[in-house]
C-alpha cells in the first residue's frame, strides 16, 4: 500500500510540477497530497493515517486530517512549517502546513461549487517539498520529461476542449447525436473490438466513443472520437489508461 501511495503522488505531483494549471488541476492536487501525507503519516507514525468508522472499519484519514496529525505532533520551525522526522536517515524535512492547508481551501472551493479557487505556485512548490521524505522521492526529472505526463497533459487539455464543444451544441443537438451513435458502424471489419465499436467516452459519460483499435495489454482502452462531443483519445492516451490498469491489477493481486 505504501509503494501505491506514493507512485500515485509522484504521478500527480509530476504532472502539477510540469503545468500546475492543467485542466482539472484541483482534483490532481488532491491525490496527489492524500497520498503524499498518507505514506508520510503511516511511516512515521503507523495506524495515524487512519480511523476507526463507527462499523469497526478503518478508513483513510482526509488531507486536512493528515496534515492535522502533521501539526500536532511536530515541532514548528517557523510559523506555519512544521519539521516532520524521517526515521530513514533520523533527519526532519519542513513541512509548509500552512501553504497546503490553503491550497486545500482553494481545490474545495473548484471541486465542490463554492466559488473560484486557484492553485498557486508556491501551493505546488510545497507538495513538492514532500518528496524530500525517504518515503516518496518520486519528482525526478526523468519522470518530468516521460512521455506519460506530456501524453497526460495533452489529454486533460483534450477534454477540456470537448467539454467546450459540448456546451456549445446544447443539450437538443447532442441528444441527437447520442441517438445517431447508437447506430453507428464501424467503417472497416477490423474497427469491431469483441463485437462492440463504440464505448464510453469521458466527456460525454454515453457509449458515443467510436473506436478504431484496442490498447497493447487488450484491456479495453482503444483510440478513437466521440460521435457527439468529438473529443479525440489518442493512441497514447489510450496506452495510458490500460497501463494504470495493468498496474492496479498487479497491485491488488
Amino acid at each position: 500500500m505504501q509503494e501505491k501511495r506514493a507512485e500515485e503522488y509522484g504521478r500527480c505531483a509530476t504532472v502539477l510540477n510540469v503545468d500546475f494549471q492543467v485542466p482539472g488541476a484541483a482534483a490532481i492536487f488532491d491525490q496527489a497530497l492524500t497520498n503524499g501525507l498518507a505514506a508520510i503519516v503511516a511511516h512515521t507514525w503507523q495506524g495515524e493515517e487512519s480511523e476507526k468508522r463507527r462499523n469497526g472499519d478503518h478508513r483513510l484519514k482526509v488531507a486536512s486530517q493528515l496534515l492535522k496529525v502533521i501539526a500536532e505532533r511536530c515541532d514548528e520551525a517557523q510559523e506555519g512549517i512544521r519539521l516532520v522526522p524521517d526515521t530513514a536517515d533520523e533527519s526532519k524535512i519542513a513541512v509548509d502546513v500552512a501553504a497546503l492547508s490553503d491550497a486545500l481551501e482553494q481545490t474545495q472551493r473548484v471541486r465542490h461549487a463554492r466559488g473560484v479557487g486557484e492553485i498557486e505556485k508556491r501551493h505546488v512548490a510545497a507538495l513538492l517539498d514532500l518528496d524530500d521524505h525517504s518515503c516518496l522521492r518520486q519528482v525526478s526529472e526523468e519522470r518530468r520529461e516521460s512521455d506519460w505526463v506530456k501524453h497526460q497533459i495533452q489529454d486533460r487539455y483534450e477534454r477540456l476542449r470537448a467539454q467546450d464543444h459540448l456546451d456549445m451544441i446544447g443539450e437538443v443537438e447532442a441528444d441527437r447525436r447520442i441517438a445517431l451513435a447508437a447506430d453507428h458502424r464501424p467503417t472497416h471489419p477490423d474497427d469491431v473490438i469483441d463485437g462492440m465499436d463504440v464505448t464510453d467516452c469521458p466527456v460525454c459519460g454515453r457509449e458515443t466513443l467510436a473506436v478504431s483499435g484496442i490498447d497493447d495489454f487488450g484491456v479495453g482502452y482503444g483510440p478513437g472520437v466521440c460521435l457527439v462531443c468529438s473529443y479525440v483519445r489518442s493512441s497514447d492516451a489510450a496506452h495510458g489508461l490500460a497501463l494504470n490498469q495493468m498496474l492496479a491489477r498487479h497491485t491488488d493481486d
